[in-house]
């Protein structure tokens, strides 16, 4: 008893000493914390987690850099922070490719303003709100993730100025034109009216030409001629025809099922006519994709008339295409289903796969 008594007494010191501990650091100031996050977090996800983190093959010089813990302990070199003389901290010098020491990163030097915010963060005492490293540290975190362009709203950017005034005849065509001023090329010449004619067929109705339909472009010496070849070739029933295929090789729209057996979809052409339609007729994106989403949960428009109706219906067959398997028993076979919905939502829609994210929290599918 009396050393149950001694133990649980030395339990309750180590407890007190260590509350003790944590309640005298100091507390980590909102606006550091900030600093952190914006400024040398993203840093150290990119261009340290890959040698320096416990995900890491190897840890190179024994410096882990993916916690607050690591920062401050070190590695085989000693000390990398100096809270007495922060200006000389190891980091700095390794960052700053100081002579005698180990360059870090060695294949190339961080920019200025990042290592200038490096000094700062560690003259402000290295503020640091992470308690361990991340069991995925590897990876990027979702707040860098999300700078990616692809996830950014649209700016608005005045057009560069360029050298030949002539040349553009939009602002799209500035920024052409800038970008072949970089690579050091030139434009090429217009094209012929002749392959200009060809093109638009190609392009817009996936056709090409007659003679006489090249004669006649060509012989229009109208200052909107090529705006009436385009309305033109955009009121024709093919142009539906052509451009609705990229919307339904997005949705993997087939007529049969793949896999060993194949079997055929008798009743998927409604849904393909349907695309075609919608494009012949301009309807509007965000009806054309709620359509396929929930089309058959859309409410019943009281102005509606029975196509519309019908129209939604057919809609929803974009979540039940693609390759199945032939047992068709079971719950697996029904998750099989609402993942590939899931998936071809995602991809169609959102322009995103999600396939890693169902088991991995991926940088690739944020």
């Amino acid at each position: 008893m009396l050393h149950v008594n001694r133990f649980c007494w030395f339990v309750c010191l180590i407890l007190t000493v260590a509350t003790m501990s944590v309640a005298g650091e100091p507390p980590i100031d909102r606006a550091g914390v900030e600093f952190f996050e914006q400024h040398i977090r993203p840093v150290l996800v990119e261009r340290c987690y890959e040698c320096h983190s416990k995900s890491a093959d190897t840890i190179e010089g024994g410096l882990e850099l993916d916690s607050a813990a690591g920062v401050a302990s070190g590695g085989e070199s000693g000390a990398i922070i100096n809270r007495e003389n922060p200006e000389s901290s190891l980091l700095l010098k390794m960052l700053r490719h100081d002579d005698g020491v180990s360059a870090m990163p060695p294949d190339e030097k961080l920019d200025a303003d990042v290592i200038s915010a490096v000094e700062r963060w560690v003259s402000m005492g290295t503020p640091d709100p992470r308690d361990d490293a991340s069991p995925t540290a590897k990876q990027l975190q979702r707040e860098e993730r999300m700078r990616h362009w692809a996830f950014q709203s649209p700016q608005a950017h005045v057009p560069p100025d360029v050298d030949d005034a002539e040349w553009p005849q939009t602002d799209i065509d500035s920024f052409i034109y800038s970008r072949l001023v970089v690579s050091k090329l030139r434009p090429v010449k217009d094209a012929s009216r002749q392959t200009l004619v060809r093109r638009l067929y190609f392009d817009l109705i996936g056709l090409p030409p007659t003679s006489r339909q090249i004669q006649t472009f060509v012989d229009d010496a109208s200052t909107n001629a090529i705006e009436k070849l385009v309305d033109h070739l955009l009121d024709s029933p093919r142009f539906g025809e052509r451009w609705g295929r990229h919307w339904l090789d997005v949705v993997r729209y087939a007529e049969s099922s793949g896999k060993e057996f194949n079997f055929t979809y008798p009743h998927a052409w409604p849904y393909r006519d349907y695309v075609i339609k919608a494009f012949n007729e301009d309807k509007p994106y965000d009806q054309f994709v709620r359509e396929q989403i929930a089309g058959d949960l859309w409410p019943e428009d009281p102005y509606g008339s029975p196509q519309d109706r019908e129209d939604q219906l057919i809609a929803t067959s974009m979540l039940s295409f693609g390759t199945k398997r032939h047992n068709s028993g079971g719950v697996g076979y029904r998750m099989e289903i609402v993942d590939d919905q899931i998936d071809v939502t995602c991809r169609a829609i959102l322009g995103v796969t999600v396939a890693c994210a169902k088991c991995h929290d991926h940088k690739f599918d944020p």
